[in-house]
């Protein structure tokens, strides 16, 4: 297996090497006033290498095999793991697998109450790790993901979906929410406070992904993260995991390094308990490697914020403001983890349970942490989406939170 790059570790002769290639197929479906507007087939096949020979080193992309990497002093630098095992995982989606050959079952699919736009992504994807350890390690991950906005003149919803499996449901399902969010019509306007409010799935997916990169060691390590090993940092409601290990888009069963990946609680009932660690950070934190390499930044598989027990309906009841989506996510002070996003698409007010109108243009101007802490309850129903102002997958609930920060554009 891998023999290729077997010899080619073996031939460069350092004490620390790492060879890693990617092979990926992708069809990019675009989607513009419900119309296939193009259809992009993309075939990728590249390397990766860690080379480390006394007190010089290489790390970057090479373009194949018969490239000899230029060397250069180093002082930091990948460690391999120290795994001797063969590891294949072969995967052979046919519901995806077939879309490659024949897109008409899914463009068949494509039809919308208002305009829609979009994208959808279908992967197939090979990753194979050879180190100077002895580890020789290769799986692959077919994968479907897409995201609709639908525009009811000055109205618009979005729906996202990722899977590792193509259904007719996931498609038509996500047109529909999207429709359904697009026809909630009539304006209302609110005032700069604070607010209840609902987060969808799409907004917990691009929030969650901030969350996971300031959970990465290199993070904590360099500053650029408001988490603290051991503090409460949620809700008791609120637990985030990474979770390589399911049957996921973006689940793989070893890292950069050579390290098998396992399923973990990044947060669990709101303390941090898990810092993302590759090997030279696990010295650091006196703690071992999580299987999240990443050479230089750990980081996460895959997403997942456990379900609550309380319906969608029921967390609607109240008066509060729901946000369809955000873009535009900034923050002013990662340590701190003051931030802003601006809503967009379907902001709509609830009074007693009923919408009563859709706000203009606002922005979430909070805190992280304070979101987090201040989560009342998650929705049992959850979805699992990825699209691209949220390219992490993750599988996500809605959430009430109390005492939001809003500020009118």
């Amino acid at each position: 297996m891998n023999e290729e790059m077997v010899k080619y570790v073996q031939e460069v002769k350092g004490e620390e090497v790492g060879l890693l290639r990617v092979k990926m197929r992708r069809i990019i479906i675009k989607l513009v006033e419900s119309k296939v507007a193009t259809i992009q087939r993309m075939t990728n096949s590249y390397y990766f290498l860690a080379l480390k020979r006394d007190s010089q080193g290489f790390l970057g992309r090479i373009s194949d095999l018969n490239e000899k990497p230029k060397l250069a002093p180093v002082d930091f630098f990948p460690v391999m793991s120290k795994n001797e095992r063969e590891y294949k995982m072969v995967r052979n989606n046919t519901s995806i697998l077939s879309l490659f050959d024949d897109l008409s079952p899914l463009l068949s699919l494509i039809e919308s109450e208002y305009p829609l736009y979009g994208i959808i992504s279908i992967d197939d994807v090979e990753r194979s790790l050879v180190t100077s350890k002895g580890f020789n390690g290769t799986e692959n991950n077919q994968s479907i993901s897409g995201y609709f906005r639908t525009k009811n003149r000055d109205h618009s919803g979005q729906w996202a979906f990722s899977s590792t499996n193509f259904s007719p449901s996931q498609v038509k399902d996500s047109i529909k929410k999207a429709n359904e969010l697009a026809s909630i019509t009539g304006k209302y306007e609110i005032s700069e406070g604070k607010y209840d409010v609902i987060l969808s799935p799409l907004v917990m997916g691009n929030l969650m992904e901030s969350v996971a990169r300031m959970a990465s060691g290199y993070a904590i390590m360099s500053g650029m993260s408001m988490l603290k090993l051991g503090e409460k940092v949620g809700s008791d409601k609120f637990t985030l995991l990474d979770t390589p290990k399911e049957d996921r888009p973006n689940s793989w069963g070893f890292d950069d390094e050579g390290t098998f990946t396992y399923n973990k609680a990044i947060i669990e009932k709101g303390v941090f308990t898990t810092p993302l660690l590759n090997n030279e950070l696990s010295t650091v934190f006196k703690s071992p490697s999580t299987g999240n390499a990443g050479w230089i930044y750990p980081s996460a598989w895959n997403l997942e914020v456990k379900e609550g027990d309380t319906s969608f309906e029921s967390l609607l009841s109240g008066n509060l403001v729901f946000i369809n989506n955000v873009w535009y996510t900034r923050f002013q002070n990662y340590a701190e983890g003051d931030f802003s996003t601006v809503a967009r698409d379907a902001t709509v007010v609830y009074k007693n349970g009923n919408p009563v109108g859709v706000v203009g243009r606002v922005r979430i101007a909070d805190n992280l942490k304070k979101i987090l802490k201040n989560i009342i309850e998650l929705s049992r129903e959850r979805y699992s989406v990825r699209w691209w102002d949220a390219p992490m997958q993750g599988v996500y609930p809605y959430a009430l939170v109390k005492d939001v920060r809003l500020s009118v554009a």
